[in-house]
């Protein structure tokens, strides 16, 4: 089977070809705006006009005729609409004139799977960085879910837009790479965390105000380092939840050097593996687009034209996926958490857990000291002001700057508990839940990192843990995000009950606040893409 596909969601018009084994061909055009950012019906314009001139420029390199082509494929979303729109009707034209089938593909999964493809990765966790997209992605019961995204916007939006502050031209990310090799000051600027989630807006502001103030290439230097730390957290994080050893970098940004470094040294750390497409398929490009439709094909999943409307949303874990991933998962004693490492010891004979901040190598200092001290005085403080609202958290026995040595709280993690539990038994334990963090919040505390690796369950009882990345005098923002959090922890690890979750949401209804609730429909309804 040979199978062309067309990319267009933003910036850049690709068209690949590819077969079973081989990308036959890839060929792309950037749109490149005079000042400014992306203008959606300019870069529309571009790729209507490129688009013959790379048709015959992939066909070409491939070396068939138009004809010897069995399928077409068209990035469908999520992008630009009018980028969309260009793409797929140029891919109506094509189905329809050569009388083969048409499947329009989501842009985010391509990346994955070429990714999968070029590199020979299993079952990896994927960061996914590009201009309008940041997502930590992985396979979980047939579908890859998002675990972890951007709040506001994408990491190469926030390095193009902070490139253009200084005067530099689109695509700025490649250039503030260059001026951060010179960097030798790091500024402090916000990092912005929050469980597998972060926000880049509050960073992207802070270094706006060092300009003139600062040398640019310390304040590029300044940047990277936080945003790329903030990157590399939040896949470890991922990594940890999911116990899985792989992780696929993805994305135009992923060819930035530094970021590769940190995400080399944390996977080392690990004993995990870090997957790097080649640079021509991290970018947008024509050949992901083929080689997803391909393997749609392939299982006889295809659309009649009338299916081929853009969706400019796409969610990346709204597609079914019909080929087997082969599972890639460890599990074994002393799992190493993503921020900390848990021992088990004993005091006066009860049994304690250690829980240590190590020192992160791919973070530099003054951000890595920093965060270390900051998390644990704040994870004991909090840890202690919950009790007196009836949850139930570990006693601390002794506090260290980096280190706390707590009560070890009988019982499994929520995480593997569910699958050993009835519906009756997991909606008792997410109502109880859900009423700890309305009592919670009604003291405007934000947990920061509610998942269900930080739920403990001993029969009917309920334990929370790990509140690291917790916030006092939290706003609505912070305490919504607590509820998005848990629902996508839930919906990510245990879909085959996220129709329980309803029940979550009931009951903080009851007990909590409607504005969070109302909040966390924004907060779905920001979603990211461009």
């Amino acid at each position: 089977m040979i199978v062309l596909g067309i990319e267009g969601t933003a910036h850049t018009i690709g068209i690949g070809i590819v077969t079973e084994s081989k990308i036959l061909a890839n060929q792309i055009d950037m749109y490149r705006p005079p000042e400014g950012g992306i203008h959606p019906r300019e870069a529309a314009n571009h790729h209507a006009q490129k688009f013959t001139e790379i048709l015959k420029r992939a066909l070409d390199e491939a070396n068939i005729n138009i004809h010897d082509i069995s399928g077409i494929s068209f990035s469908q979303g999520p992008g630009l609409g009018p980028c969309l729109r260009t793409v797929a009707t140029a891919a109506r034209v094509l189905s329809l004139k050569l009388n083969v089938p048409i499947i329009g593909v989501n842009h985010c999964i391509a990346h994955l799977e070429i990714g999968r493809f070029t590199t020979g990765a299993e079952d990896p966790v994927m960061l996914y960085v590009s201009g309008g997209n940041t997502q930590v992605i992985s396979y979980s019961r047939g579908r890859y879910r998002v675990f972890g995204e951007t709040l506001d916007i994408g990491i190469g939006n926030m390095l193009d837009k902070l490139a253009r502050e200084m005067g530099i031209p689109f695509p700025g990310g490649p250039r503030i790479e260059k001026m951060a090799l010179n960097g030798a000051k790091y500024i402090p600027l916000p990092y912005s965390v929050k469980g597998m989630d972060i926000s880049f807006s509050g960073l992207l502001t802070a270094a706006k105000n060092h300009i003139g103030k600062e040398r640019k290439e310390d304040i590029a230097y300044s940047v990277q380092e936080t945003a790329f730390a903030m990157l590399t957290e939040v896949t470890e994080r991922a990594l940890a939840h999911l116990h899985k050893d792989e992780v696929l970098l993805a994305g135009g940004v992923a060819r930035n050097k530094r970021l590769q470094t940190m995400l080399q040294t944390m996977v080392e750390e690990r004993g995990a593996k870090l997957y790097v497409p080649p640079g021509k398929v991290c970018v947008d490009n024509g050949a992901m687009i083929a080689y997803l439709g391909l393997k749609f094909l392939q299982h006889d999943v295809k659309m009649n034209i009338e299916d081929t409307e853009i969706i400019q949303k796409f969610r990346t874990d709204a597609v079914d996926i019909p080929w087997e991933v082969k599972r890639h998962i460890k599990f074994y004693d002393n799992m190493p958490g993503a921020e900390a490492v848990i021992t088990e010891e004993k005091l006066f004979g009860r049994d304690i857990i250690s829980k240590k901040r190590i020192p992160k190598k791919y973070r530099i200092t003054p951000i890595d000291y920093n965060l270390r001290k900051e998390r644990t005085r704040r994870e004991a403080k909090i840890m202690h002001e919950v009790k007196k609202f009836g949850i139930r958290s570990p006693i601390i026995y002794s506090l260290y700057p980096d280190e706390i040595k707590m009560e070890k709280l009988t019982g499994t993690t929520l995480f593997d508990s569910i699958p050993n539990m009835d519906d009756k038994e997991v909606i008792t334990a997410i109502r109880k839940i859900a009423r700890y963090i309305a009592a919670m919040h009604a003291h405007d505390i934000a947990h920061g990192d509610l998942t269900t690796s930080n739920i403990i369950v001993n029969g009917e009882e309920i334990g929370i843990i790990d509140f690291g990345m917790s916030t006092q005098n939290a706003g609505i923002e912070e305490k919504a995000v607590d509820l998005h959090m848990f629902d996508e922890s839930f919906q990510s690890a245990h879909s085959d009950r996220y129709s329980l979750i309803p029940h979550f949401y009931d009951e903080y209804r009851k007990n909590g606040n409607k504005d969070v609730l109302e909040r966390v429909n924004i907060i779905r309804g920001r979603r990211r893409y461009v």
